[in-house]
């Protein structure tokens, strides 16, 4: 769908160096088709978006702008694409930039968040805390644990009877990080790294809310030695932005997930949740980190 008169865009875009956001949008696109393509649901990537016309799993959007500089009408085309595909029950759009507006194709606004940004030389060293003891999954059934933690950590429904929200086949993928949290036997805590071109991204952190700061921390430590020199990126908002930046990432930018509204409270096979519940449509769907 990408028009024609877009080329000297297109052309002035391979010189140019993409913007922070840009980067860390693009990061979450991948992360975003890695999940999927682990449902057997992948999705397809464009000049500057990435999309699914199939059922996206639960938590995770249908379309992400990542570049900038992209055609506005041309992304629309895309969203009318799904419109009219249609795509069943609730179902998002990741709006990276804040900068369309699809209310008159149907959607709401489920909430906004912040894309964050760490440069290496400021992330401090992992914190040695007797709370915790760090450890990256590495089996299914360890990652089947994780995910349990995940969903209360998080404070997430899940979908009752539904698959698991995170299948084994990451594992395989080198760049994609597991990373668990234990206080004694129970894992308590954890997170998600997951290293695209130059930057690495960090998703669906969880902490007890006494221990946010050193959580914080470990990650930020385990990235750097999974994945030295590399900027750290995300999205966040509420009280996980609030720990994000007390910690050293900045705020670069602000992203907008849209919800079509004829899907809100359709029964699908997947939850319907609520904007306050989730932190980032990787969470909504994710959050309609993830």
């Amino acid at each position: 769908m990408t028009r024609a008169g877009n080329s000297v865009t297109r052309e002035l875009d391979s010189v140019r160096e993409p913007s922070r956001v840009e980067r860390a949008a693009r990061n979450n696109a991948v992360w975003c088709d890695a999940v999927c393509r682990a449902h057997g649901v992948a999705g397809e990537f464009f000049d500057a978006i990435w999309r699914n016309c199939r059922s996206s799993p639960p938590y995770y959007p249908n379309l992400v702008t990542f570049r900038d500089t992209y055609d506005r009408g041309d992304a629309l085309d895309h969203v009318r694409h799904l419109v009219a595909v249609p795509l069943p029950g609730m179902w998002s759009i990741k709006d990276s930039f804040c900068d369309l507006d699809l209310a008159a194709l149907g959607f709401e606004i489920l909430f906004e968040a912040s894309w964050i940004w760490l440069e290496p030389a400021l992330g401090k060293p992992m914190e040695s805390s007797p709370e915790f003891q760090w450890s990256r999954i590495m089996s299914s059934s360890d990652l089947a644990h994780w995910e349990a933690a995940w969903s209360i950590g998080r404070g997430e429904k899940g979908v009752a009877g539904g698959p698991r929200q995170f299948p084994s086949s990451l594992l395989v993928d080198s760049s994609i990080v597991f990373l668990a949290g234990y206080k004694g036997k129970e894992l308590v805590a954890g997170g998600v790294l997951n290293h695209t071109e130059g930057v690495v991204g960090m998703s669906n952190v969880f902490a007890p809310a006494s221990g946010e700061f050193p959580v914080w921390a470990a990650l930020v430590g385990w990235a750097q030695l999974a994945f030295p020199g590399m900027p750290l990126v995300g999205y966040e908002r509420a009280s996980n932005l609030d720990a994000a930046c007390k910690f050293g990432f900045e705020t670069v930018g602000n992203l907008r997930v849209w919800r079509h509204r004829d899907g809100a409270g359709q029964a699908s096979g997947q939850a319907v949740y609520n904007p306050g519940e989730a932190s980032s449509p990787d969470q909504v769907h994710e959050n309609l980190n993830t």
